[in-house]
Formats: C-alpha cells, structure tokens, sequence
C-alpha cells in the first residue's frame, strides 16, 4: 500500500515536472516569435522607406512596375509580422478586446469592396450579399477586420482568373423563428452569420480537420507555387473564438470553399473590461492614436498631414538656430537613414544604446530626442522613464520608434512619460512633421507660461494646472525660483553663481529655461527682480532710484531700461 502511494506520488511529481517543461518551453516559444517579429520591422523599414523614395524619382513605367512589385511583397511581409505578434498576443492572454456596438452590414460591406482593386486585377468577380441594410452587433472593430481580411486574402490566394468570391452577411433565426426579409429593418437575431466562399480550387477532405490548426499548411502539389504560413486561419479562428463565436469550413477539390462564421450579436457574453469606455467612444472615436495625441498639450496639437508648411513657418527663421536633435538607435543603418533625410532640417546628434543616449542627454541637453524601444544595455521605454524623472531633462520631448503598435503597449510608453509614437516601418516625412508639431507645441508653451507669468506672476503660475509644466518640471522651476528670491537684493548674485547653487553646467541650464521660459539663467533672474520692484512700485514703497538700488541695480538708467523692457512702461509711470 505504502509502495502504490509512493508510486503515485512520485508519478504525479513527474507529470507536473512535465507539464513546467512544457508550459516553459511556450514562453519560450511565444518570446522567441515576439522577438523575431519584432527584429523584422527594422530591415522592413529600410526597405519601404528608400523605396518610397526612389518611386518618386523614377518616371519610367518598367522601374515603377517592379517597385510596385518590391513595395506590394514587403507589406505582405509586414502583415504577416503583425499576424505573429498577434497570435503571441493572444497566447500570452495579453490580448484585450475593444467592443463596442457596430454595424456589421456596412462594416463587412466596406472591408470587402476595399479588395475591389484586387479583383479587378486578378480578374476575379468579387460579390457582397446581405438581407439587411442593417444588423447591430457587439464586437471589436479591429479584430473583426483582421478576421475578415484573413479569409477574403486566403479566398484570393486560391481562386483563378474568371471564378468568383462571395461575401455573404445574414441574420439567423431568433429562437427558431424566422425573421421576415426586409432590407430596410433591422433583424430580430441572436447571431449573425458571414460566409466567405469562392469557386476556387477547395481544399482535400482530409485536409480540413487540421485547417485551423497552428503553422499547417496545406501543402497539395498542384499549388505548390501558393505561399502559404498557416498563420492567417489559426489567428482567425482565436479571433472568433475571442468574440464567442464559432467558425467552420466546407470544401470540396476544383469546386470551392465556404468560410462560415457565427458570432453572437449581444453584449451579455463579453465582461465588463472588455467594452470600449464612454470616454474612449467620446475622445478616440476613429483615432488608434487619439489618447497619446491627447495626454499632452491637447489645445496645440495639429494633425501632421494638415500642418506641415505652417509648422516650418512658424518654428524656423533665418536667424534660428536649427534644434538640436539627439537620435538613438542601435541600427546603423537605421541612423543612416533617418539621419540622411533629417539632417537638412535639425542638428544631430547620436548615441548606439540607452546607456550612451542617457550620458548625451544629460551632456547636451537636446531640443528632442528620437528613440528606439529595442536596444541593448537600456531600452527606449526605460531611457524614456530615466529622462522625465530627471530635473536636467524632464522636459525634453521624445519620440519613440517601436514595433510595439498595440495600443497597450503605447500605454506602457505613455506610462514612462514619452510624448509621440511612430510604428515601424514608417514615413519619413510623417516623423519630421511629428518632430516639427512637439518643437511648436514647446514653443506656444513658452509663450503661454510667460504671458501667464507675466500677468499674474512666476510664483503663481508654477503651481497652476494651467502651466502645462509636468511635476518635475514644476519642482525644477520652484527651487530656482527660491533661489533667485533668496538673493533678490544682492547685487553680486550673478548666474554663474545661480548655476552653483542648483547643481546644474552651463549648459543643461541654460537649454532647460530656454526650453521652458524662453529664457537665459541671466534674464530669468532680471525677470524675477524686476517683477519684485514692479510690486514695490505700485505699493509707493519707495522711488525709482531706491527700489532700483535694493534689487541690485547699482544704475538706475540701466534699472529704467531694464523695466520698459520687462513691462512696456518705464518705472515712474508704473502703477
């Protein structure tokens, strides 16, 4: 008896020694995917950027043909990336679900005819059919199309020249009642069903039981020339099931196959952190990247299609100084090419890895920093968090490049305190309109604070929320200012001496008040003093002369044009 127990202890050990082996080696497995996608962004970005570049170079119809060609196989490419991040998303459980009440009529009928183009191309009749103008669902927008998109390209993928594809959406019984046909109402239903069927070549019985499973693909010999990963249906499928409904298919060789899916059209099956919020459906209605735009100086934001020659006009004139950018970035030939279409617009400046982008920060004290999140020795996200929890350069925008493009993985970087996000791959132009709209969005800030500050005072307005200062920023800001006040009427007090008493080089101080005030370390402390016998002033607590003499101005003439510059006025006639 003894015997069989230890027996049957020592097999339930086994067992769950397995069972960690196995649950360890899908980690494994679902990083090792993660990270090979994300690595192919990079090169995929080196190949669709110069490329674009080249297409607009190049007139001549034979070139154009097999860029097209270069260009059409590397978004292909792209797609497939995004399907394995997907499936290490949903592996991983850290995929979540935007639901929200749609239109699945005019939904599928929109996503199908954007294959309109392709059909024209292959020849291939392409049909969508419903019974209703209208059927309400609860899903999510995004992953729907994704499931969509997946069976309509696979339909593609094995349906000749002159054969067709039908997209069919239709309302089911209720209950086992049937519902009239009636194109203008909406239908009483609990599920809706979407059939993507062609007349293509089909697929062997035995063949379809493993259909949805996992990298199979079915590999029949007369259309070894497909390209296939057995990616696109096992992801459809997790979608499906991700929304509670279910899919299946029929097919038969050289006569077609027909993609069912069911999805319930109620909201009762879904948990409540599954449902896109009210301020979410409000603010982010169209936009995936509606709330980064948002989180930061939202009354000054514009649209980077809309603003392009404006922003140049506004940021840049002939006696600027171009910005200093810092990039970081441990591709060399992703420098390279973000550098040799940047650098006619903004100084640069480099780093390989976040360790090294850390030390130029602090160093120079750029006006913008643009990041990678994949580095070794320190990521973007966490160079990221050491720059805005830093007083030396909390206030430095930083853009970053991420093949990350979940929206909770944005989140993540919003977290760190980062201001924008490009996905790679991405346009060159759009992340120097990007890098333009933070500059300008910094310099309308400069010009609020000190309108504000002037109005109402520096120690006022630090602490309003209005200041659009982030807390570190605030913190900074305060403690010169104590400092100056402390030393309002020393005549001596110069900004050397301000340096030393904040910690901080010539440089990282006189980048951060010019980049928050617009201001030097010396006009700052004249700002402060001035401001100070402005008060006095209008209180008649003494003369020009005196007033001028106890903040430190030995000469009342240079006290006099000091404050007309300050103010507008001169001293005596201040009240």
């Amino acid at each position: 008896m003894i015997l069989k127990e230890q027996k049957l202890t020592h097999d339930l050990e086994l067992k769950k020694v397995e069972s960690d082996q196995l649950k360890e080696l899908d980690k494994m497995k679902s990083r090792f995917f993660a990270n090979i996608s994300h690595e192919f962004r990079t090169p995929l970005t080196l190949i669709l950027g110069p490329l674009e570049n080249l297409r607009s170079y190049l007139q001549d119809a034979e070139p154009e043909k097999d860029l097209d060609m270069i260009q059409r196989n590397a978004r292909r490419l792209q797609n497939l990336i995004n399907q394995l991040l997907s499936l290490s998303k949903l592996e991983s459980g850290k995929m979540k679900l935007k639901i929200k009440e749609e239109d699945i009529v005019s939904l599928s009928k929109g996503y199908a005819q954007s294959f309109e183009s392709l059909a024209k191309q292959k020849n291939i009749k392409l049909e969508f059919k419903s019974d209703w103008e209208n059927i309400p669902a609860y899903l999510d927008k995004d992953k729907y199309e994704k499931i969509l998109y997946n069976l309509i390209s696979n339909a593609f993928k094995f349906t000749d020249a002159g054969e067709t594809i039908s997209i069919n959406v239709s309302a089911l019984p209720n209950k086992g009642k049937v519902q009239p046909v009636t194109s203008n109402q909406q239908p009483a239903t609990d599920f809706v069903t979407i059939t993507v069927s062609d007349t293509g070549k089909g697929i062997s019985g035995d063949k379809i039981p493993h259909i949805f499973d996992r990298f199979y693909q079915a590999d029949d010999t007369d259309r070894n020339y497909q390209e296939g990963t057995g990616i696109g249906l096992a992801l459809t499928k997790e979608l499906v099931d991700l929304h509670h409904g279910t899919i299946s298919v029929e097919s038969e060789l050289n006569k077609g196959t027909k993609f069912k899916v069911e999805l319930p059209v109620g909201k009762e099956h879904f948990q409540p952190e599954d449902f896109v919020s009210v301020d979410e459906l409000e603010e982010n209605e169209g936009d995936p990247l509606a709330i980064v735009k948002q989180v930061r100086f939202p009354e000054v934001f514009t649209e980077p299609e809309d603003n392009n020659e404006r922003i140049e006009e506004e940021i840049f004139t002939e006696e600027d100084v171009k910005p200093l950018l810092l990039l970081v970035e441990d591709n060399e030939d992703m420098r390279y090419y973000i550098r040799s279409n940047i650098s006619n617009e903004f100084r640069l400046t480099e780093a390989e890895d976040g360790e090294q982008a850390y030390a130029k920060a602090i160093e120079k004290v750029p006006d913008l920093i643009i990041s990678d999140v994949m580095m070794p020795k320190m990521d973007g996200m966490e160079l990221c968090r050491k720059l805005k929890t830093d007083e030396r350069t909390s206030h430095i925008p930083v853009i970053l490049l991420t093949a990350k493009a979940s929206m909770e993985d944005r989140l993540e970087g919003l977290e760190t305190g980062a201001d924008d996000f490009l996905t790679k791959p991405f346009d060159q132009q759009e992340l120097i309109v990007r890098v333009k709209n933070l500059i300008l969005q910094r310099k309308k800030l400069q010009e609020k604070f000190k309108q504000n500050a002037k109005q109402l005072g520096l120690a006022q307005v630090l602490n309003l929320p209005v200041s659009g200062l982030n807390s570190i920023d605030q913190k900074f800001l305060n403690k010169a200012f104590e400092i100056v006040s402390k030393h309002m009427e020393d005549e001596e007090f110069t900004a050397e001496n301000f340096r030393n008493e904040i910690a901080m080089s010539k440089t990282q101080l006189h980048r951060k008040l010019t980049s928050l005030l617009g201001q030097s370390a010396s006009v700052f402390i004249r700002s402060i003093k001035l401001k100070k016998a402005a008060e006095l002033l209008k209180s008649k607590a003494g003369n020009v002369t005196e007033i001028a003499l106890q903040f430190g101005f030995s000469n009342p003439s240079y006290f006099s044009k000091c404050f007309k510059d300050e103010f507008g006025v001169n001293p005596s006639d201040y009240n």
